[in-house]
Order: structure tokens, then sequence, then C-alpha cells
């Protein structure tokens, strides 16, 4: 990663999360990711990006309203 001086401190370049890259350019991401031979399962794709209530449809959650509140701290 890239350094550079400031003030007394050196600053380091964050690079973007896969998850990131993926919200940005799914299809070209999931091409070079199987290119150099990365499995990425698509459902765990889905289960980052989509709203909570369906992720607990997706994963069959008995108990939606609890697994909400345990997500969310309530």
């Amino acid at each position: 990663m890239a350094k550079r001086k400031h003030g007394g401190r050196s600053l380091i370049r964050r690079r973007p999360t896969l998850l990131e890259l993926l919200k940005k350019d799914q299809a070209r991401v999931l091409r070079v990711l199987e290119a150099h031979g990365v499995c990425f399962d698509p459902v765990t794709y889905l289960t980052l990006t989509v709203p909570l209530e369906k992720v607990a449809a997706y994963h069959a959650v008995r108990d939606r309203r609890k697994f909400l509140a345990d997500l969310l701290g309530r």
C-alpha cells in the first residue's frame, strides 16, 4: 500500500472491500474472481446485499422478529 507523510503521521490509502467492488461492478468482479480461481457463492452475495427481511426469507429463519431484533441489537 502506498504511504504518504502528512504532518508527522503516515497515511495508508485504503483499498475497497470485495463487497464494495461487487456493489460497484458485480459482473466484472465475478469474472475476475472466477478467472483467478476465487470461489464465491452467489447466495453469500445476496445475503450481504439484500434487505434483512429477505435474508430471513431466503434462509428460512423461523422467528423473523427475533432474528431482526437480535441483528439490530434491540
